[in-house]
């Protein structure tokens, strides 16, 4: 049986992925391209042969990637490619466009971190949002899934790095400047975190682990002053080989204060705590939300 398009999504779809191509074709026009360093992956040789050529970065680019379209066409499913392609081709567009119009460029010769970091901010958006509906923003992203196709259990991250940073190498005989390496790695660090919180599922929460020989006296406070749920595991200590439990627990991170203030009246437990990056299901996030 055929799958029923949902129409509402795919407009939902193609909305961000126009949203995804201003971000990458501005983050490039505006900050990449008067700063004098190069990105990572396509985008990066592209950029430097533009340098070379005064040619515009949005054909080389589309020409680097076309290689790329025939490989993925093969191996990957077509609507990434397809996403893909779509994203390519509209941005480079725009690139040509940008500079035909002389869309304003920050140009400056001592604040060019600036640059790195704000370029850095809107190629990270610009790729997360593309993984995210499903596509890519082309380049080291077409490599990266094809060799994870034929090799799901290979080091993908590693090789991808690689080719990043042989690029940002190779653009010093370009610019023939050190600062172009040093702003290139400021620009992926920051593009990296940026992608990692766009791909972020959710909020961030905290867990808590809670050692202790009484975990009922722990489930007024944590169930109705919390309003959070809870997991209880029978353990056994390995020094006193005493009978203890360990109740487990996500809340707010807001919420670490409160639940340190409750900790405090049962001095016989040990808490320790740690960060999570992300929560999905059944969580309270607000004060009327079920406790589940």
């Amino acid at each position: 049986m055929k799958e029923k398009i949902n129409w509402k999504r795919e407009l939902g779809q193609i909305g961000l992925l126009l949203a995804a191509c201003l971000m990458g074709a501005f983050g490039m026009h505006v900050f990449v391209y008067p700063s004098g360093f190069a990105p990572m992956g396509i985008d990066g040789i592209a950029t430097m042969l533009q340098e070379i050529t005064h040619v515009n970065a949005g054909i080389y680019t589309i020409a680097l990637n076309i290689p790329l379209f025939i490989l993925a066409w093969i191996i990957l499913k077509k609507r990434y490619v397809i996403y893909t392609i779509v994203f390519i081709v509209i941005t480079s567009l725009l690139l040509i466009v940008l500079e035909k119009i002389q869309m304003w460029q920050y140009i400056t010769q001592t604040d060019k971190l600036i640059a790195a970091l704000f370029s850095g901010i809107m190629l990270g958006v610009r790729t997360g949002v593309m993984i995210k509906i499903g596509g890519s923003a082309g380049g080291a992203d077409i490599i990266a899934c094809c060799v994870q196709a034929k090799k799901p259990y290979g080091n993908v991250e590693r090789l991808i790095s690689l080719i990043c940073y042989a690029i940002m190498g190779l653009s010093y005989f370009v610019y023939q400047d050190m600062n172009c390496i040093l702003l290139s790695v400021v620009q992926l660090i920051v593009f990296e975190r940026v992608m990692a919180g766009v791909l972020s599922p959710t909020r961030n929460a905290t867990e808590v682990k809670i050692v202790t020989k009484t975990p009922e006296l722990l489930k007024e406070d944590i169930i109705f002053n919390l309003k959070h749920g809870a997991t209880v595991v029978e353990s056994r200590g390995m020094y006193t080989d005493g009978e203890s439990s360990i109740v487990y627990s996500v809340i707010n991170n807001r919420q670490l204060p409160e639940f340190m203030k409750i900790i405090k009246k049962y001095p016989d437990t040990f808490v320790y705590y740690s960060d999570v990056k992300g929560v999905y299901g059944n969580f309270r996030w607000k004060k009327d939300d079920i406790a589940k």
